[in-house]
């Protein structure tokens, strides 16, 4: 069987850009000098973010942990296993969230898995839905990819619509998916075919 391969190159410099949300967005790969920025939103989100993601490591906001996260996504895209792309506005460079593709397979499968999130600050503002919309194209037409799949708990209604309003089908629930919070959380997956 041959595989199917990204329809271009694509590096650490990616950069896609997003219509539409009231501000032209971008997503492009972290750097290094988004570290600031990106500690202080995590560090004041921290509440916000809790119920609905893994448990954060010691350390996780240190410059010594980021600086082993972006040599890590550098080989991740290197080896089209993942990308990591935080959501930046172009006009005032604001960075808004992340949107990542990761666990990228190939062969038969042909599939990602979608993750994103938002600061508080900049919610209820479209830019998560236009973030998904834009990753979806870049998956199906520069990743080739077949599906993409997420998966959200049952009571994060915002990120739900956003996965519907992007054409995200619901497919049921993956029982005790992820460890949340310290416990383990059931999320309802929802997928979205390139022939969708």
């Amino acid at each position: 069987m041959a595989l199917i391969q990204p329809s271009r190159r694509v590096t650490t410099a990616t950069e896609i850009a997003v219509p539409g949300a009231g501000a032209m967005l971008l997503l492009r790969h972290p750097r290094w000098s988004d570290f600031e920025t990106w500690a202080e939103i995590r560090r004041r989100d921290a509440d916000y973010l809790r119920p609905w993601e893994p448990e954060w490591l010691d350390g996780h906001l240190s410059r010594a942990s980021y600086r082993l996260r972006l040599s890590r996504f550098k080989k991740l895209v290197a080896s089209d296993r993942a990308y990591p792309f935080h959501i930046v506005r172009s006009d005032t460079q604001a960075l808004i969230g992340a949107a990542n593709l990761t666990h990228v397979e190939r062969a038969a499968a042909q599939s990602a898995k979608l993750g994103y999130w938002v600061s508080r600050a900049h919610i209820n503002r479209g830019y998560a839905r236009a973030a998904v919309k834009a990753l979806s194209a870049f998956a199906f037409d520069t990743l080739a990819l077949h599906r993409i799949e997420a998966a959200v708990q049952p009571d994060n209604a915002a990120s739900i619509r956003v996965l519907e309003a992007n054409g995200f089908a619901h497919e049921g629930t993956a029982r005790g998916l992820l460890r949340i919070n310290g416990q383990w959380a059931d999320h309802v997956v929802y997928s979205r075919l390139r022939s969708d």
